[in-house]
């Protein structure tokens, strides 16, 4: 690290990647991120292994050893999504911290892309698109499930925007955002939802939102989830996502949670026939249904209790499904 990069930390990057027993992905990761820079401004990647043995620890050292931009080895043994991000959040030293997950693969100056957006448009949270890269080509579901992967804004330009997506493939700069403690809600741990919760505190404290369309990074899709079934649970939890928003406000969200329970039950009404009707038929869009369905139904039920576990400890590998040695 140069003298210039010591004296330039205070305004640097920290690009955060959480691991949870993905050893094919963190390398994609982390090989995209290798040569990424920042015009000026000092870059560390700190990578927040969620797996209680430490998987990623032999892999992360090894390539730290070659690799252009500092690596941080941060184990996170408590799994859930939330405790990954908190903990590498608080090794973390730079301004901007931009989120990478090990699902993802960052194209071309991705970095340097979301950090001039963001300081272009004076955001203290920027998203850019994330693509997703579908496991099998000749699938002719593909061309509906894709979107329900995806993370893209209906912008084609550079600006402010009213909405938010998903924390891998976002930035935040830490000079403009009145972050909660933690800042990630722990009891979101299994479930998700705890980047909304995050958003949405952020925006309701003046934070403005900024989406920077170059700044692409591909969304890896494995098989096991390029599966109806998963289209379901995913989109069912994305359903949830707004109502619980509003339902976290306390007393002032409750005409939103009304609001969108309504919008929910319409949503229902109006998507299941088509579903059924296009599933009968074989027609490969029924999948588009299915997730708006789905959607419709989360935003209806969305207590905690009926919230999928999808991270952290309710996935943690049994023992008869490790990979032989």
């Amino acid at each position: 690290m140069t003298n210039t990069t010591k004296q330039n930390w205070g305004e640097g990057v920290s690009v955060i990647v959480p691991t949870f027993q993905r050893p094919d992905g963190i390398e994609i990761a982390l090989k995209s991120l290798a040569h990424q820079t920042v015009d000026g401004r000092a870059m560390e990647i700190v990578v927040a292994d969620n797996d209680p043995a430490g998987s990623a620890k032999a892999f992360v050292t090894k390539f730290a050893k070659t690799c252009p931009v500092e690596i941080v080895y941060v184990h996170v043994p408590d799994p859930g999504v939330s405790n990954a991000r908190n903990g590498a959040l608080e090794a973390a030293r730079g301004r901007f911290i931009v989120f990478l997950d090990d699902d993802m693969e960052a194209l071309d100056n991705w970095v340097q892309k979301l950090v001039d957006t963001s300081l272009k448009l004076k955001a203290g949270i920027v998203f850019g698109p994330a693509v997703a890269l579908m496991p099998n080509a000749d699938d002719a579901r593909n061309p509906y499930m894709e979107p329900f992967f995806s993370r893209i804004a209906d912008m084609d330009h550079e600006g402010i925007m009213t909405e938010t997506l998903g924390t891998g493939g976002c930035l935040l700069d830490l000079n403009l955002c009145e972050m909660p403690d933690p800042p990630f809600d722990t009891r979101l741990n299994e479930t998700g939802g705890e980047d909304d919760i995050l958003f949405d505190h952020l925006r309701q404290n003046g934070t403005l939102v900024g989406w920077s369309p170059h700044a692409k990074a591909w969304e890896i899709v494995p098989a096991k989830r390029a599966t109806p079934e998963y289209i379901w649970t995913r989109n069912f939890a994305f359903g949830q996502g707004p109502t619980h928003i509003h339902a976290n406000r306390g007393l002032k969200g409750a005409p939103g949670v009304i609001r969108f329970m309504i919008t929910g039950t319409i949503q229902m009404c109006m998507y299941a026939p088509a579903y059924w009707v296009l599933k009968l038929m074989g027609h490969p869009s029924y999948v588009t249904y299915l997730a708006k369905t789905a959607r419709g139904l989360g935003k209806v039920f969305w207590a905690d209790s009926l919230s999928p576990k999808l991270y952290g400890a309710a996935v943690l590998k049994k023992p008869d499904t490790q990979p032989a040695e």
